[in-house]
């Protein structure tokens, strides 16, 4: 029992003090992430925070140029969520910020996706207490102020942005 106990404050104690653990920003130890400095770590990807407020379609392209395989960024779970939002209160203050979610119109209403191609699962979504309209091709923020959450607007609005790039390794 003992052992176990020892090991246990062990692992917790590499936990606490690796700065590479998932959701670490390097704003204190930057020699040893992977991304650049003031920049979310998470799950090997970089999520970068811009202050310039344009169109969405403006901020994914600067994501796409910024790094190869960058794009405004997807929001897949609450985890991600919370950690994404406590970095975006500390950098923006708490205002809302262009994800990579949008609805693209179709035949027979509108199908929301991610820039980046990964699939749209609405069960891990964080709509402003209401469901997504289906009428209007329109883009999401993200709001990072109390409850993360997510804004429908249209695409023409000019936000600030959050990209999601692959780390350096």
């Amino acid at each position: 029992m003992g052992q176990a106990v020892y090991l246990g404050l062990c692992l917790l104690g590499c936990l606490i003090f690796n700065p590479l653990v998932k959701g670490d920003t390097n704003d204190t130890v930057a020699a040893k992430s992977p991304c650049p400095e003031g920049v979310l770590f998470y799950r090997s990807n970089c999520y970068e925070y811009f202050s310039s407020a344009i169109p969405w379609h403006s901020a994914e392209e600067e994501c796409q140029n910024l790094e190869e395989g960058g794009h405004l960024a997807t929001i897949e779970g609450s985890v991600e969520a919370n950690l994404l939002a406590s970095y975006l209160r500390r950098r923006s203050g708490g205002s809302s910020v262009w994800t990579g979610l949008h609805a693209v119109s179709y035949r027979r209403g509108l199908r929301w996706g991610w820039s980046s191609g990964a699939p749209y699962d609405s069960r891990a979504s964080f709509w402003n207490g209401w469901r997504p309209s289906q009428y209007s091709a329109e883009c999401v923020s993200f709001s990072p102020s109390g409850s993360p959450r997510w804004n429908q607007y249209d695409c023409t609005v000019c936000l600030p942005y959050v990209c999601k790039y692959r780390a350096f390794y």
